[in-house]
């Protein structure tokens, strides 16, 4: 079947129309015309595979890296600023679809310093392909896996160190996971920041012997090695039990603008480390001195303890209590005695802080299923004079909008790219009462 496209999609995927029905299409441009096979069709969309392409667009590049290209990468065929526009305009048209936001209010996209090796820290599953241990990527939606040898997006350290550890491992006769035998390696996590790596090997349930940690440990840069055990065939999740230290320090220590962080094994923190910096940067710059600030998902704390010097008290809400330490800790470690950090449901939180001080600005961070129900009514009922509200999805964030804007205005959208590459836009988004 033969379709034209006309726009890229939230995921990267071309989107063209039959009989004004939208077609979903990996590996399209807008402004090409393809042949198509359909895999699946619903009262209100279809999804189609690419069998070839009939008109190619001019903004199209031969991808450096085809195989990431097609597991999360899909925008490697697109050349960057042809990128970052099209990024403005997923941005654009997410804000004025859902939200009613209109264009004006968008501000020029922050474009990334760096456009490959940015990524500070990789979960790759790992099989064995000829005999040898390997990374590489699944298809998704299947159990088809894809050996991938070198990931463009990878930061150069991080590549190296990856590597390194797969030598060590084969040498060393390692196996990869088996479901029978409940043992071997499922993942590998790694993160490399300023030089630093801290590993942690995803396995059975097993003991890793003492020759593979000492010679892992010996790595240059290497501070941490520590183990999880998952043997549940059905989750998605990586980490399984706790990781356990088994070699190093139990954090990993890094800098961000002035603030020293301690990251545990299974901490989230952001993956493109100076754009966040900058973009953390913007999101503080935004806020107006005052006696009462509030970071509801703060995770590790880092945008808490950044902010400290804007507010008499600043409250950290996070639900995952090992962040909710290591946020306690940053606070000590950095010597900052204003903050504090409450375990509990963003939501909950917040109406507990609110009973007991008046919240002048709230700043939240949340997944990319946007803020609930439940946490929109209760800003709705706490009414913080102002918002500064960081997204990394477009349409859940013009959602919350359409709700917020009941009784707050939009100032102004900042977008950033954080991920060159792929489809993502992260954006900060200042609201003011009234």
């Amino acid at each position: 079947m033969k379709v034209e496209f006309k726009k890229l999609g939230i995921n990267g995927e071309g989107i063209g129309f039959i009989k004004r029905k939208p077609v979903f299409c990996d590996g399209v441009l807008p402004e090409e015309t393809a042949e198509v096979e359909i895999i699946e069709e619903k009262p209100k969309y279809v999804m189609a595979r690419l069998k070839r392409l009939i008109t190619k667009s001019p903004e199209r590049i031969e991808s450096p890296s085809p195989l990431e290209q097609a597991h999360g990468c899909p925008l490697f065929i697109l050349d960057y600023q042809k990128q970052l526009r099209h990024k403005q305009d997923i941005l654009e048209q997410a804000l004025y679809k859902y939200g009613n936001v209109k264009r004006s209010f968008v501000r020029d996209m922050h474009a990334s310093e760096k456009q490959v090796g940015y990524r500070s820290q990789c979960k790759l599953p790992v099989q064995k392909s000829h005999d040898i241990l390997v990374n590489g990527m699944y298809e998704p939606k299947t159990n088809h896996f894809h050996p991938i040898e070198h990931f463009l997006i990878h930061d150069p350290k991080l590549e190296e160190i990856r590597k390194e550890i797969l030598r060590i491992l084969n040498e060393e006769g390692y196996d990869a996971y088996n479901q029978r035998s409940q043992k071997g390696l499922r993942y590998i996590v790694l993160r490399v920041i300023d030089g630093k790596a801290q590993c942690t090997l995803i396995t059975g349930k097993e003991h890793i012997p003492s020759t593979i940690i000492d010679r892992i440990m010996e790595i240059p840069g290497m501070e941490s090695l520590c183990q999880s055990f998952n043997t549940n065939r059905k989750t998605n999740q990586i980490f399984g039990s706790p990781a356990k230290v088994l070699a190093g320090q139990n954090t990993l220590t890094i800098s961000m603008d002035q603030v020293q962080l301690q990251l545990s094994a299974e901490s989230f923190f952001q993956l493109n480390i100076n754009q966040a910096e900058k973009m953390y940067q913007m999101a503080i710059s935004k806020i107006d001195p005052c006696k009462v600030l509030v970071e509801a998902y703060c995770g590790i704390g880092t945008m808490a303890l950044m902010a400290k010097d804007k507010a008499n008290v600043v409250y950290g809400i996070e639900s995952v209590p090992s962040a909710v330490e290591n946020a306690t800790n940053n606070a000590k470690l950095n010597n900052i005695t204003n903050t504090e950090f409450i375990c509990d449901d963003a939501a909950h939180g917040l109406r507990k802080i609110a009973m007991k001080k008046t919240v002048d600005c709230l700043l939240v961070d949340p997944p990319r299923s946007g803020m609930d129900d439940e946490m929109l009514n209760t800003i709705m009922h706490v009414f913080p004079k102002k918002i500064i509200y960081i997204s990394c999805n477009p349409s859940t964030l013009a959602k919350n909008l359409k709700v917020l804007k009941q009784r707050y205005h939009v100032v102004t959208v900042i977008p950033y790219d954080l991920f060159p590459q792929t489809p993502l836009v992260e954006s900060i988004t200042v609201l003011e009462l009234g």
